[in-house]
């Protein structure tokens, strides 16, 4: 499990080897892709906050309406699927800690 920031180099798929932040800049869809589709996929807030000002605006900006509630809405939407990804990174490390710390407890 992999927590990815800027700097991190990706270590799957077509961009194998890139940094988030290129990736970002060149390919920023694909990011969406992998945050929205891989469980296990966990960014920073940071790349979040970078990564927000594309996920799901651009079908509202396309329809050539700009509705700001509709934006407003979409915006929390994205909001509220980054927390509870958040809180799953940390309660994997948690159980993860956990695990490794009954192995050393028992002497394993």
């Amino acid at each position: 499990m992999t927590l990815y920031d800027f700097k991190t180099k990706l270590d799957f798929g077509q961009h194998e080897g890139e940094t988030i932040s290129d990736i970002l800049k060149n390919n920023s869809t694909y990011m969406e892709w992998a945050y929205g589709e891989i469980d296990d996929f966990y960014i920073t807030d940071a790349v979040w906050e970078a990564l927000d000002c594309h996920k799901g605006l651009n079908d509202v900006l396309k329809s050539g309406e700009i509705n700001t509630q509709v934006v407003k809405d979409v915006i929390a939407k994205n909001k509220k699927f980054h927390e509870d990804k958040r809180e799953r990174y940390r309660s994997n490390i948690l159980e993860e800690l956990q695990r490794n710390l009954d192995k050393k407890i028992k002497g394993n």
